[in-house]
């Protein structure tokens, strides 16, 4: 499964890297910035090797080194509109919910967010 995490945290990607292994899942490209995200994105399905899933926070800047920004939405956003088929998590230390993706978990290192991470790519996997 090839997956993309757009995140500006080093230590919360390794987390979500973590929390992926436990699915079986040992390589995630990583992108700090929407600008990055977004091309690596329109690369993979212009190449025909889209990513299987996207994992995206909800604040992080919109270029490299940039200030910090509402880019996760801005990126939700650009799936839908341009009709993008490849599921999204939202993670994020935020507790939000986005109908319109594939899913939403609400990291905290005081609660079990791995599991909830884990249930929804183990469901996403499965098909």
């Amino acid at each position: 499964m090839r997956v993309l995490n757009i995140e500006d945290d080093t230590f919360k990607h390794h987390d979500i890297c973590k929390a992926l292994s436990g699915c079986g899942i040992k390589e995630v490209e990583w992108s700090n910035n929407l600008a990055d995200g977004w091309k690596q994105i329109k690369n993979s399905i212009d190449s025909n090797n889209p990513y299987d899933l996207i994992i995206t926070d909800m604040y992080y800047p919109d270029e490299p080194g940039g200030r910090e920004e509402q880019s996760g939405d801005v990126l939700i956003d650009r799936v839908i509109k341009n009709k993008i088929t490849i599921p999204v998590i939202l993670c994020s230390s935020v507790n939000l919910k986005y109908p319109e993706i594939y899913g939403c978990v609400y990291y905290s290192r005081e609660r079990n967010w791995e599991a909830d991470m884990q249930k929804l790519v183990n469901s996403l996997v499965a098909g």
